[in-house]
């Protein structure tokens, strides 16, 4: 077996906090403040949330200064980036289960655009605040498409831009990294009145080809993206506000039809692509001293148009999804009884044209989810409680270019029971149903697939008796505060996932068809462990994740299962606080659990450092050396390999 060289370096430096714990018993303990959880729906503090939950917050983001969204969470056990090394195409795996299968949010608003090999993930890094990720299914809470969790995106507020005293303010920052030549320029200004809170922010960031860590350029890598972020939220009295968020971005570049590829000239093309995507929303809040009325409605538009064209011959396609959506929802406090309630849904129009012979047909189609939900939160006593949910969807689906339509319904439960056995101990068994209904593509995709030869083409069969994909988790959470420093949560679970949604590629009788499929029963299984410790400015986080999946028709192993993974992060503070850095440190064991499928192990190194110079305290200066090792490596299931070393420098002046 070959040697972990990440427990070495945790044996080695866990031993060094705890003995100046023992030591300094009585010395001040380094708080990082109350963090608030919106993924849950209810605004509850972290250390509340029954559910496994992690938390990157803007501090963490911009000392790792991702390139994706995707990368904010790299470091987290038992989550695996999906789609390659090309930031663009990145998508989040949880505990095996990835894609449209984990759901993600924008501020509070969900972003549900798939099509075919392109991205997904639009929000880029630099407005964002803070990401929490669900682990689990949560259709209770969000309804389709949480099988494997969700990951909540918050971008910036005025608050996070201004000081206690000044009512106008802003910030210019600006990175460079010296990979792949990428210049980031980011300029937010913000203003308050006694009624209202504003933000205007642009950024604008043009990098050429990823380096390798062999020293090879990964091909058509490069990319210039836009964006706009505009917030104006007003006070409207004691009790009521209203907030609008607009958001606007663009993308450009000659990208491979198939980012998680290389283009090959015969199923992968090189193609001009250019990608809008808009967002805009109105969220009023209404919050009394009535403790029966604390509501919010927000209503929504997200607009995602991808116009492609191949390089070799012009040939065009065009791409396009609006999507509508509101959520009503209340929360009321009966004595000591928590009850969240409401409902939501979305009105989704998906279209999209492809040029030239021998063209896979999208459909022109139509897609309404429309959910009401509750959950409760009920003491029985001192140290035990029970949290009870249910969630009831129906979705509908009409295919106009096909007259073809179809409709169905899920139920989601779930319910957990919460024992705090000691003031330091906290123990939580819970069971979550959840289900994943079936795309406008999956249903009613037309047209070729591919072609061999004149008149031997593979066509795509639509199929629109596809049920929902349907998940059942079972998990375990226990909760360890120690000596005021350490805090210990690990997490033992089952997730039993039923009539999968898979494309099947048939060749009988030649040329065949291509079809998407329910298929048979998934078991995946696991455990994470994390340890944090803070105390005299010393930061440290520890972390291990294993999941395991098999098909339990066949017995055979799954393919897309993270690889079992340790990571740890070791920071202080110099200086009186003016310099703050750390070292994190990644290893992924050796991923060989499908049949024919080996993967090496590796390990990552970064190296972070953020310096506020006393002589210009508006100043921050932020170093990132990435991948400091230059490993030559790739992701479990990836077929291109990872950046080498990142160099990052950035420069933020606030005024």
């Amino acid at each position: 077996m070959k040697p972990k060289p990440l427990a070495v370096l945790i044996s080695g430096i866990i031993s060094m906090p705890a003995m100046a714990a023992s030591a300094a018993d009585n010395s001040p303990v380094f708080n990082v403040g109350e963090v608030v959880v919106n993924a849950t729906r209810m605004e509850q503090k972290s250390d509340e949330v029954s559910r496994q939950i992690t938390i990157i917050d803007k501090e963490t983001i911009d000392s790792i200064q991702p390139q994706s969204v995707a990368e904010v969470m790299a470091n987290e056990p038992n989550i695996l980036i999906e789609g390659g090394s090309r930031p663009g195409f990145q998508t989040i795996n949880i505990r095996g289960l990835g894609n449209n299968r984990v759901l993600q949010t924008v501020d509070g608003v969900r972003q549900d655009f798939e099509s075919g090999h392109r991205a997904s993930y639009f929000l880029d890094p630099v407005i964002m605040k803070s990401v929490e990720v669900v682990k689990g299914p949560a259709s209770t809470l969000w309804g389709s498409g949480a099988l494997g969790g969700v990951v909540a995106q918050t971008t910036i507020d005025a608050e996070d831009i201004l000081d206690s005293d000044n009512d106008v303010g802003g910030l210019i920052k600006s990175g460079f990294n010296f990979n792949n030549d990428q210049l980031t320029t980011t300029a937010v200004i913000a203003g308050r009145t006694d009624t209202l809170d504003w933000l205007i922010s642009g950024y604008g960031r043009d990098s050429n080809d990823i380096e390798l860590g062999n020293g090879e350029p990964l091909g058509n890598s490069a990319s210039e993206d836009q964006g706009a972020l505009a917030k104006l939220t007003w006070q409207l009295n004691e009790d009521q506000s209203i907030a609008f968020n607009m958001r606007h971005a663009t993308v450009e570049g000659g990208v491979p039809s198939n980012g998680a590829s290389q283009v090959n000239g015969s199923s992968v093309f090189l193609i001009d692509k250019d990608q809008v995507n808009n967002s805009v929303s109105a969220d009023y809040r209404i919050d009394t001293a009535s403790p029966l009325l604390n509501a919010q409605i927000m209503a929504y538009w997200n607009s995602v148009e991808v116009d492609e064209s191949r390089v070799s011959d012009n040939r065009a396609d065009s791409t396009e999804k609006d999507t509508y959506g509101l959520n009503i929802n209340n929360l009321s406090q009966f004595g000591d009884i928590s009850l969240l309630y409401g409902v939501d849904g979305s009105h989704s129009n998906f279209s999209a044209q492809r040029s030239g012979t021998d063209r896979p047909t999208p459909p022109d189609a139509t897609m309404d989810i429309w959910g009401a939900f509750t959950q409760g939160i009920i003491p029985l006593s001192p140290k035990w409680s029970v949290e009870l949910g249910a969630r009831y969807d129906h979705f509908s689906t009409e295919a106009k270019n096909l007259g073809q339509s179809r409709s169905d319904n899920e139920l989601s439960p779930s319910a957990a029971l919460i024992w705090q056995t000691t003031d330091n101990l906290e123990l939580t068994l819970r069971h979550d149903r959840a289900f994943r209904a079936p795309t406008a593509e999956e249903l009613y995709s037309t047209g070729t697939h591919f072609c061999m030869g004149p008149g031997m083409c593979n066509t795509f069969l639509p199929n629109p008796e596809l049920d929902a994909e349907k998940a059942a988790n079972t998990e375990l959470i226990a909760k360890l505060a120690i000596n005021q420093a350490w805090t210990v949560k690990t997490s033992i679970f089952e997730n039993r996932v039923d009539d999968f949604i898979e494309q099947t590629v048939s060749m009988s009788p030649f040329p065949g068809n291509t079809y998407w499929e329910n298929v048979d029963k998934a078991k995946l299984h696991g455990f994470e462990i994390s340890a944090v410790y803070s105390q005299n400015d010393i930061n440290l986080a520890l972390g291990y994740g294993q999941t395991r999946g098999k098909d339990l028709a066949t017995g055979d192993p799954l393919n897309n299962i993270p690889a079992d993974t340790w990571s740890a992060d070791l920071s202080s503070s110099f200086l009186n606080n003016q310099l703050k850095a750390g070292v994190r440190v990644l290893y992924a064991e050796e991923q060989n659990l499908s049949t024919g499928d080996v993967y090496d192990d590796y390990t990552i190194t970064d190296i972070y450092a953020a310096w506020q110079p006393k002589a210009i305290k508006d100043l921050t200066l932020n170093l990132t050396i990435n991948n400091a090792t230059d490993e030559y490596y790739r992701r479990a299931w990836a077929e291109l390999y990872e950046a080498g070393r990142e160099v990052s420098l950035a420069a933020t002046y606030k005024f």
